[in-house]
């Protein structure tokens, strides 16, 4: 299962296919904020205030510096972003793994899983994909997970607008009543299966499902000298009328 993902670890190190790009690290030590690696991109502080929640994110030199609490949100906006996060975890004290551990709905753990196991029946937005890496650090346990979005076992059906007019948003209370993505097929392409919740940054409002290729094609692109095939011959950007506030002009709705 993990040599088939784009994302994975090996040997400690953060490893993507060729032409992926880079995804978003997390680093959650024992005490204080989150310490977060974000790609570079223009309006990474937008999206941590607008999408994520945070009120005054806090850059220094190449990292983020963000409250414990925005945790759970920045993963599930990251995973929509990029497809993919990846979660380095510290612990100093190990208890048994219990039945409140499974029912999580969170990725900040205190048992002996470290992790590997938090939220597994849990109904939420993400899930961990591949193997846990766990490395002693002598009083410190560090395990390093990858998380993408929850799959579906369901047949994928052809998205039919069931979150139009729908404002986007990475809190569980909001997203309550939402279909996962990976129930539909890629809006865009129609050739596999979606993945994760498509947003006009402009307007706020939810877009369609998309599968991770066609979400980041405009800032990754899909330039041969990137590593990146060209796009499917089925590519379709209609799905950008599904934004309230779009209109015929390009610019009015972003990517």
């Amino acid at each position: 299962m993990t040599d088939d993902l784009p994302v994975r670890i090996v040997g400690g190190r953060v490893v993507t296919d060729p032409g992926f790009g880079l995804v978003p690290m997390v680093w959650l030590p024992v005490h204080g904020q989150v310490i977060a690696k974000i790609p570079p991109r223009t309006g990474n502080r937008r999206w941590l205030h607008k999408t994520v929640g945070i009120r005054c994110p806090e850059f220094s030199g190449d990292r983020w510096n963000l409250p414990r609490s925005s945790l759970v949100r920045l993963v599930t906006a990251a995973i929509d972003r990029y497809g993919f996060i990846v979660l380095w975890r510290d612990m100093s004290r190990l208890s048994k793994c219990t039945r409140a551990c499974l029912e999580a709905t969170g990725v900040e753990c205190h048992c002996s899983c470290l992790g590997a196991h938090h939220g597994q029946d849990a109904a939420g937005w993400f899930e961990r994909v591949g193997d846990a890496v766990v490395a002693d650090h002598g009083e410190i346990t560090r395990t390093a997970v990858v998380y993408g979005a929850r799959g579906s076992d369901a047949d994928a059906v052809v998205y039919d607008g069931e979150l139009a007019g729908e404002r986007y948003c990475v809190d569980r209370a909001g997203r309550r009543d939402w279909p996962a993505a990976a129930q539909f097929m890629c809006a865009s392409c129609m050739t596999v299966r979606a993945a994760v919740w498509d947003h006009c940054h402009t307007h706020g409002y939810v877009r369609a499902p998309l599968c991770n290729r066609c979400n980041t094609r405009y800032w990754r692109g899909w330039r041969p000298r990137h590593g990146r095939a060209t796009h499917s011959r089925n590519f379709d950007d209609s799905y950008y009328r599904s934004c309230p506030g779009h209109t015929d002009t390009r610019r009015a709705c972003s990517a």
